[in-house]
């Protein structure tokens, strides 16, 4: 009985001993370098990609859509479509608000002689996830101005939206 009972000592110290040793804390999220999303929505040129490079730490960027402006009805333009501007991140690397600056497409004009893209600024404000293996969802709402051509009658302001998903590359150690 007595060797059981130093066996099951033996063997239960080694277990206590390794359970107590200290953890190596997860290393930190590297900064973003670049992301590439697809998706939907003004800054994306509406159907379309956007490329976005970092700076400042991750804390902000400069981005370029480009995408496809489908024709719905029958005297509605069609088209390639762009959009460039700067954005602003919260702190955080995994999860943050972003407030953005640009010039995109903001309305169409439907006309059997002269159908047109409206495009001015534009202001959004979104969030960004992206995750540590790259994996990014990107949302955004905002309000874009359209400028000259507005049928009369017509607002020149209009809401935006968007919905991106990509990839973000991050700066190795």
């Amino acid at each position: 009985m007595r060797r059981l009972w130093f066996s099951l000592v033996g063997l239960m110290v080694p277990l206590r001993l390794t359970s107590q040793a200290p953890t190596v804390p997860p290393s930190p999220i590297p900064v973003p370098v670049a992301t590439l999303t697809a998706g939907m929505g003004n800054s994306m040129g509406w159907f379309g990609f956007q490329g976005e490079r970092y700076f400042a730490q991750g804390r902000a960027s400069v981005f370029g859509g480009l995408g496809y402006t489908p024709s719905v009805q029958t005297y509605d333009p069609s088209g390639l479509t762009f959009a460039a501007g700067l954005r602003g991140y919260t702190s955080g690397f995994k999860n943050r608000g972003f407030a953005e600056a640009a010039v995109c497409q903001v309305a169409t004009v439907s006309d059997p002689y002269e159908a047109r893209r409206l495009y001015g600024p534009c202001l959004q404000a979104g969030y960004q996830f992206a995750t540590r293996g790259g994996f990014t969802l990107a949302v955004s709402g905002g309000w874009g101005w359209a400028l000259g051509g507005v049928p009369s009658g017509s607002r020149s302001g209009q809401l935006l939206v968007g919905l991106g998903f990509g990839y973000t590359w991050r700066r190795r150690k």
